[in-house]
């Protein structure tokens, strides 16, 4: 004959919720402009760049480039309640969150000439990328405190102990947030694409003439 089923341990009540304090946090230093390195480095930079899906303004024919990383960070207090040998379930009673630019630099070429008009010129189309970094990342961070404030307030997770109601609190967290990342990424890229136009390649490629005859020459083009 067989066996009955165990049956199906009762769901545990939740705590009270409350209001989940939320923290939401900004790290945004100022732009590092780094050394000059050959314009075969920047290429090949721009290149491991592209590779790990970061963030970062165009190369312009491998005379400047914007770096950026950014990560997020967050920390969880669960409140739970249960059996002593579960199961619990555990809400949200306090929420920190950071976003942190974890990388912003410039870096050019040092085959253009220092400190020079077209050095000039180039810095300050880098520094355009750098402040659409610096711009998405504080509409992220909003985005990020009205999601993060509509999830806790909702939040709970059924578990057989407190720590995987903190384990699955996080992960469903990590993707409530991925749509903010994602649009961090979209709204960067668009960006970047305003700035990097043709027309703004050609103004470029045309100033600073004297500039551009010893650029030549050090880039072996003439």
């Amino acid at each position: 004959m067989a066996q009955p089923a165990p049956p199906v341990p009762r769901p545990a009540d939740c705590p009270p919720r409350g209001t989940p304090l939320l923290r939401v946090s900004v790290s945004d230093p100022d732009v590092r402009v780094l050394p000059p390195v050959s314009a075969e480095q920047l290429r090949r930079l721009a290149d491991v760049q592209e590779d790990h899906e970061q963030v970062a303004g165009q190369i312009l024919h491998h005379l400047g480039l914007t770096m950026s990383r950014v990560e997020w960070r967050s920390e969880i207090t669960v409140r739970s309640q249960g059996l002593p040998n579960g199961p619990v379930c555990g809400v949200p009673s306090e929420v920190r969150l950071s976003l942190v630019h974890a990388e912003h630099s410039i870096r050019l070429a040092r085959e253009i000439p220092r400190g020079g008009c077209l050095a000039r010129e180039v810095l300050a189309h880098e520094r355009r990328h750098a402040e659409v970094n610096r711009r998405t990342l504080r509409q992220a961070a909003d985005a990020l405190r009205a999601v993060a404030r509509s999830w806790a307030a909702r939040a709970e997770a059924q578990a057989p102990n407190a720590a995987a109601a903190a384990q699955l609190l996080q992960d469903d967290l990590t993707a409530a947030v991925e749509p903010v990342l994602a649009m961090l990424r979209d709204a960067r890229q668009f960006g970047h694409d305003e700035i990097d136009t043709p027309e703004e390649y050609r103004r470029l490629g045309r100033v600073c003439p004297a500039d551009q005859r010893r650029l030549s020459r050090s880039l072996g083009d003439g």
